[in-house]
């Protein structure tokens, strides 16, 4: 806390990281919510760049928060707090961001298992993004080497990934659950749904806070998430909010500074796309236990890993829910959302 103000930065440069927390200021749900100093000013600051070059931030987002003066890191990858915990680092998940994958992975015609892909190139989007990490497990399921048994191909998302699966640039990639019906039409094959990959949820990306921050300000923590779980809900609600989240991406696509992000076309271009956001609307994570198994699997817990109730502090984000569920005005917002959720099973 720098300057009597709570202070929150990505950890990930990518601009779709930058919506939920831009929407609920922009929205004043901080604000609103008692984020707001004795004087009636706003009690935040929002930090727009990333706080650590993407890839690095397993062994430098503890370090990078400490130098930047951040106390509420987002989009933080579950197994980066895990393992800075095994190092005594001041860092606790606080509640969940994404938490779940939400895309079916297609494979071409011939391509009728994971069996399959031996030889192939697959499409993500980036190395060492979730997409990657997801694909790598499968592959390893089916005792192919994802580093020598396929071709992973970057670059590969909305708005390329179906004419990249269609010309046979990838065998295989990841597509939104809505596109996966024409696609079967025209003999492309469902490897894996997401009923199959997590059926208890998957904690892709979460957010952290130091613990001192949840000791000296825990009510402004409280206030933080209570304005990202209507956020969560704002985004979700689709298509009542679809041209304001289009034009939010448009925003914060234009002000980045990294060329391949002005250069994506948006990709909230479709309310489908937008409402199968895996933000939890309850603020949740869960699934941890699921997503430890298989980082052992991988060979990736070689470190000692901390028990989950020594990493996780969930009392705040369940006490905002619940009270937030008190409010007439919040619950029927949260209802309105809540037969998305049921219909997408996250």
């Amino acid at each position: 806390m720098l300057g009597g103000k709570l202070r929150m930065a990505p950890t990930c440069y990518h601009v779709l990281h930058l919506m939920p927390i831009m929407a609920a200021h922009e929205m004043n749900y901080f604000y609103d919510e008692g984020l707001r100093t004795d004087d009636g000013l706003p009690a935040y600051d929002i930090l727009r760049d990333s706080m650590v070059p993407f890839g690095l931030e397993k062994v430098g987002i503890a370090q990078a928060m400490k130098e930047k003066a951040v106390d509420i890191a987002l989009d933080v990858q579950t197994r980066t707090v895990f393992f800075q915990r095994s190092k005594g680092a001041d860092i606790y998940i606080i509640a969940g961001w994404r938490n779940q994958h939400i895309h079916v992975w297609m494979g071409a015609p011939d391509v009728k298992s994971i069996a399959d892909l031996k030889g192939r190139r697959v499409g993500i989007s980036d190395f060492g993004s979730n997409k990657h990490w997801a694909i790598s497990l499968w592959l390893r399921k089916f005792q192919l080497d994802p580093e020598r048994d396929v071709q992973m191909v970057r670059g590969i998302f909305h708005p390329v990934h179906i004419e990249a699966l269609r010309s046979g640039k990838v065998a295989c990639c990841p597509v939104s659950t809505f596109e996966v019906e024409d696609l079967v039409k025209d003999g492309f094959n469902p490897l894996i749904t997401l009923r199959q990959q997590y059926p208890n949820g998957r904690p892709e990306r979460i957010i952290a806070a130091t613990g001192r921050i949840l000791e000296e300000r825990p009510d402004w923590v409280k206030s933080f998430l209570k304005g990202m779980i209507r956020s969560y809900w704002l985004m979700r609600d689709q298509p009542t909010n679809f041209d304001y989240i289009c034009q939010l991406e448009r925003r914060l696509r234009y002000q980045s500074p990294d060329p391949e992000e002005k250069g994506i076309k948006v990709t909230c271009d479709d309310p489908r796309r937008i409402e199968a956001m895996p933000f939890p609307l309850d603020g949740l994570p869960t699934g941890f236990e699921d997503l430890l198994r298989e980082e052992e699997a991988a060979g990736d817990l070689n470190y000692d890993v901390p028990a989950i109730k020594d990493v996780c502090a969930l009392d705040l984000v369940k006490e905002a829910f619940a009270e937030m569920m008190q409010d007439e005005e919040l619950k029927a917002d949260y209802e309105r959302v809540l037969p998305v959720a049921q219909r997408l099973e996250y």
